[in-house]
């Protein structure tokens, strides 16, 4: 397993500027609505900036099949399906415990005009129900999990998902787990987008 330094070295001032000038570039209309009705709810949801970043990896890895372990799935849900854009056909299995956080990122999907065959909504403790889905059938994974659950979620995420597949990792969980069960080749980048994003790619 290898790790990405690929950014040069900035000071902190510096690389806050950069951040928050590509923020200001994003186009937040997509998510915005989303992600208040996940806060109002209680839950945090990605920033635009990570959103667009969860669009672009879904888009530069085709994804068509995809899971999203996150208490508000609704904006990563939403970034995945517009990966798709027009050609459609994409599916995000959208898994968490609150049945209102389910509801809200329904509304938010069927509120872009994403058909409802586009998601799938299972409300259950999500690493049970990740335990239960089919090996080798996603794309893509994006989960915004505990500390405590990183070990567990990278391990099943690698049996998930199909070669060339992305596990991306909301928050900051880099360096990973020694004990996560990742193969030799999988390619860990740690993106300083949000409250950070590590990717893995298989």
């Amino acid at each position: 397993m290898s790790d990405s330094s690929d950014l040069p070295a900035t000071d902190g001032s510096g690389s806050d500027a950069l951040v928050h000038r590509s923020s200001a570039l994003v186009d937040d209309s997509l998510y915005a609505s989303a992600r208040a009705e996940a806060d109002e709810l209680g839950a945090a949801s990605p920033d635009a900036l990570t959103a667009e970043t969860i669009r672009l990896i879904a888009r530069l890895n085709g994804t068509r099949a995809a899971v999203c372990i996150t208490p508000a799935p609704g904006v990563p849900a939403l970034a995945i399906l517009a990966a798709a854009g027009t050609r459609g056909g994409a599916v995000v299995t959208c898994i968490t415990d609150d049945p209102h956080h389910l509801d809200a990122a329904r509304a938010a999907v069927r509120g872009a005009g994403h058909p409802a065959s586009s998601a799938r909504y299972i409300a259950a403790r999500p690493l049970e129900v990740a335990d239960k889905l089919a090996d080798g059938a996603y794309d893509m994974v994006v989960a915004d999990v505990p500390a405590h659950s990183v070990t567990r979620l990278v391990s099943r995420s690698h049996q998930l998902l199909r070669s060339g597949g992305a596990l991306v990792l909301i928050g900051e969980h880099a360096p990973l787990p020694e004990d996560a069960d990742l193969p030799e080749h999988a390619h860990v980048t740690v993106l300083p987008v949000g409250s950070g994003l590590t990717v893995v790619t298989l």
